[in-house]
């Protein structure tokens, strides 16, 4: 088979890959990554609206238990001793939210909490720090100090040594450890839409119906991160993202870099019929610059081939006859009847050997010949 023409024959479905995976990757992707994105969104506000009902109405319930307490120390009663085995069992279920539930009277002043590991960490280290806390003025009270730093406790070093030689905040020194001395919310993170926290609160009467105080509960919802992640994320996590996407960015690359190297193969078995001199310096270039060396020797390249081809199927000729012996193309008015040499249909004498060359309609090879020309070996 001819080489040129095979070599167009495997450029066409590799093309046809190329352009359908371009096609899909910067037309479809933007409408698909927007649908499931507002999926995602409301799948999160679905969640949030139902753990927020959830833990609202389980606060009110345990603001009623604590109200009805009417004598000792709330801190010691039956009902925190049972809220501090139910959220220790709680919280060390990975597949659940992490809770921490705290109560404060009018006056701001700290009551209980659960667990009670992690608040009597907390409190301690605001009682020793509280000097450094008040010159600081990240926080406004205790409270404030619980709210913001509750669920990130097994991070947080309050001894000294965690503290900074100097004055001020340096980022990745020590970072986490002294966390609860310059915390700052952040409002924006590349992987997150929204914090992963939720905060509740429910007032708690006393006997006489005032209010004794509040409930406070944060939820570490980092057991559910993917509901938060951000548009990016949460659309690269979904299984289009992760298949099709990928499937289709490999099919681009891969034909794009069989095209690549047809290219240049095309060039120099074309410089090569043509005679060019240094086929290889021209599929080189070709390959470097891709269309842009193409079109340079498309415009350079002679017009005739150093051998015979028929300008039909391009198989080689090893002799101009009538017709050709691969597909039966009429070469009356392709070549010279004379001296064989290849002549334009606007041609009136040989530029060889100045034989006249007549015009007429190039005739059609009769059944019976093209029948004939069919069953004939090819010449070696």
């Amino acid at each position: 088979m001819n080489k040129k023409k095979l070599i167009r024959k495997m450029a066409i479905p590799a093309a046809v890959i190329f352009i359908i995976s371009i096609v899909v990757l910067l037309l479809f992707e933007g409408p698909v990554e927007q649908r499931l994105y507002k999926e995602h969104v409301a799948e999160l506000n679905a969640h949030l609206a139902e753990l927020t009902e959830k833990s609202q109405a389980d606060l009110a319930e345990i603001a009623g238990k604590i109200a009805a307490i009417e004598t000792g120390e709330i801190g010691e009663s039956r009902v925190v001793a049972e809220l501090q085995s139910e959220f220790l069992r709680d919280n060390q279920n990975i597949d659940q939210a992490k809770k921490y539930l705290w109560m404060s009277n009018q006056r701001g002043e700290f009551i209980f909490g659960v667990p009670v590991q992690v608040f009597a960490k907390l409190n301690a280290g605001f009682d020793k720090n509280s000097d450094i806390i008040n010159r600081d003025g990240h926080y406004k009270d205790r409270n404030d100090f619980l709210m913001k730093l509750v669920d990130k406790h097994d991070n947080i070093d309050f001894s000294d040594r965690a503290l900074p030689e100097q004055e001020g905040y340096y980022p990745g020194r020590n970072e986490g450890m002294i966390e609860w001395r310059f915390y700052k919310e952040s409002k924006e993170d590349w992987q997150y839409s929204r914090p992963r926290t939720l905060i509740l609160s429910a007032p708690v009467a006393n006997a006489a119906g005032a209010v004794a105080g509040s409930l406070f509960l944060k939820i570490d919802d980092f057991a559910n991160r993917k509901l938060y992640y951000s548009r990016n994320y949460a659309t690269n996590s979904h299984i289009y993202q992760e298949l099709f996407t990928p499937l289709f960015a490999i099919l681009a690359v891969l034909s794009g870099i069989f095209l690549w190297f047809l290219l240049p193969s095309w060039v120099y078995i074309d410089a090569q019929q043509r005679g060019v001199s240094n086929p290889g310096v021209w599929a080189f270039i070709s390959l470097i610059s891709l269309v842009f060396g193409l079109a340079i020797y498309l415009i350079t390249r002679p017009a005739t081939m150093k051998s015979l081809h028929c300008p039909k199927c391009e198989n080689q000729l090893n002799g101009a006859g009538a017709f050709c012996p691969h597909c039966g193309f009429d070469l009356s008015s392709t070549y010279c009847p004379q001296c064989q040499y290849p002549i334009k249909p606007e041609w009136s004498f040989c530029p060889n050997c100045r034989a006249e060359i007549k015009q007429r309609k190039s005739p059609e090879a009769p059944p019976e010949l093209a029948k004939s020309l069919e069953a004939l070996p090819e010449k070696e």
